[in-house]
């Protein structure tokens, strides 16, 4: 069970970078079964349930947005792999070759509109701790829903904070009311667009 923030109309108390991120044009197609592989070995059962947990929080809550989008966890995998709504999470050493970054969404195919097909997440190898974990995994995960970076937001204002450290949250394990509305506004839109080209199509 988790507990689902009420974002439905929280246009008046969320403001862009300041405690709600932007809006990325990186998302999974509205109602997209993501097929989710953990590359073998890479983390233990304990961090596999983590990673579940993160999973099911976003898609219970992609639900309640009117997202629609489910991630369904599809077994380990020997590396990355590329196909129609799939998603890998690997890791690899992050941190030692950038600075700036303890995690990575790596968009692999995407449509011209920026609609994701295929992606990969890397996780720190120093990232083991089960909070740090959730935390980085429920970030990265936000990024497939169309939610960016927000590096001037106030602490614990939002998922899409940056991080303290390699192996500590932000402050939030899951998102936050107004990253939910972010969310809802992406897949509004997404979905009025595709009820206006349906409508088109029908009168051509």
């Amino acid at each position: 069970m988790f507990f689902i923030p009420a974002a439905t109309r929280a246009e008046g108390t969320c403001t862009t970078n300041r405690n709600s991120p932007p809006a990325s044009n990186w998302y999974w197609a509205p109602d997209a079964a993501v097929k989710v592989h953990f590359v073998r070995g890479m983390f233990t059962p304990e961090q596999q349930g983590t990673l579940l947990s993160a999973m099911a929080f976003w898609t219970q809550a992609a639900q309640k947005m009117g997202a629609g989008v489910k991630f369904v966890y599809a077994g380990e995998t020997g590396g990355v792999i590329n196909c129609t709504n799939c998603l890998t999470v690997t890791r690899r050493d992050v941190y030692q070759q950038d600075k700036k970054h303890y995690a990575f969404f790596h968009p692999l195919l995407q449509r011209a509109d920026g609609q994701l097909l295929s992606a990969w997440i890397d996780l720190d190898f120093a990232t083991t701790s089960t909070a740090a974990l959730k935390g980085f995994m429920v970030h990265e995960l936000g990024h497939g829903l169309g939610l960016w970076d927000c590096t001037t937001c106030r602490n614990k204002q939002t998922i899409m904070n940056g991080f303290p450290g390699i192996n500590k949250n932000n402050g939030l394990l899951e998102a936050s009311t107004c990253d939910l509305e972010v969310v809802r506004q992406v897949y509004e839109r997404e979905r009025s667009v595709l009820e206006s080209s349906l409508a088109q199509l029908g009168r051509d």
